[in-house]
């Protein structure tokens, strides 16, 4: 099967769209945007996309109309489950556990069981589930497709982030990584193990309003609190992205933090051939991380 001219990825957050392009015959992403986000009330939230994307699709040439979407964290619920290794329906004991921690009936959202560590025979078997209200979901396609774009895959930002880690870092695919994606109101990470999903923290804390030294305090410690309940004595590397750290105070002092901590770069081994100079491509990479990762996923999928 020939390889496609390009995959397009398009990061949702709250406060703005990333879009990159990434052409696999060159090996390279080709274009990439930050767009400002303006709505007004969570009631607009979606209206907001839609028109900004419209005004997107007049600036950037996307590879066809296939684009993988994501939603920000805190639109969805991701939470750490077990189950026995011995039953042999692990579907419906996870479908439950995932049922209790969720407002309405599990017939109301998409979900998804990531296994921890698969393979490693334990007596019970841990898993990271992911579920988003089947309402968002509809809103978020509605909104992309009166742009005419097919949202034909929608991630969470958290998850997408591991796919531009793994491409640009596989010499840590055999360790332990904590990848931090950093906004306004809120902090998300995971932590990678072993090229396996293992847990996930969050730092509710506005930063403009609180102030970057306490913040980068509670980061050191969700960080910690995270690496110390899954990898005992054992340490990780730290890796930091998300529109936060564009600001490059605060990025200095979660750095200064977080010990065994540096910024995470989408062009680390990918390379960059959008029409963007240096200065504006070291300011905005690390917002870029979540989009370039969505356009990779894109090139994975069927």
């Amino acid at each position: 099967m020939p390889k496609s001219a390009g995959t397009n990825g398009i990061d949702i957050q709250r406060d703005y769209l990333c879009a990159a392009q990434y052409s696999p015959q060159e090996m390279a992403v080709r274009q990439v945007v930050v767009q400002p986000l303006a709505s007004e009330s969570p009631e607009e939230f979606w209206e907001s996309v839609s028109h900004e994307l419209s005004g997107l699709r007049k600036k950037v040439k996307f590879a066809g109309s296939k684009v993988v979407c994501s939603v920000p964290c805190d639109m969805a619920v991701v939470k750490t489950l077990e189950a026995e290794s011995d039953e042999r329906d692990q579907g419906a004991i996870l479908r439950w556990e995932l049922e209790a921690s969720l407002l309405g009936g599990i017939g109301e959202y998409a979900y998804d069981f990531y296994e921890v560590d698969p393979g490693n025979v334990v007596e019970r078997r841990r898993y990271l589930a992911a579920a988003l209200r089947k309402e968002t979901l509809a809103k978020l396609k509605k909104a992309v497709k009166r742009t005419k774009l097919d949202p034909y895959i929608v991630d969470i930002d958290l998850f997408a982030l591991t796919n531009v880690f793994q491409a640009n870092y596989r010499e840590q695919s055999g360790g332990a990584a904590v990848l931090v994606l950093g906004e306004r109101r809120r902090t998300k990470m995971i932590l990678v193990n072993n090229s396996s999903y293992a847990d996930s923290g969050v730092v509710e804390y506005d930063v403009r309003e609180r102030g970057a030294d306490g913040y980068a305090a509670e980061l050191r410690d969700e960080v910690a609190r995270l690496v110390s309940a899954n990898l005992g004595g054992a340490s990780a590397a730290v890796y930091l992205a998300g529109s936060l750290f564009a600001d490059s105070a605060i990025a200095a002092s979660a750095l200064g933090a977080v010990a065994g901590s540096e910024m995470l770069n989408p062009f680390r081994k990918l390379q960059c051939a959008a029409e963007i100079d240096a200065s504006q491509l070291a300011a905005y990479s690390s917002q870029l991380a979540v989009s370039v990762g969505l356009a990779l996923r894109g090139e994975e999928a069927p």
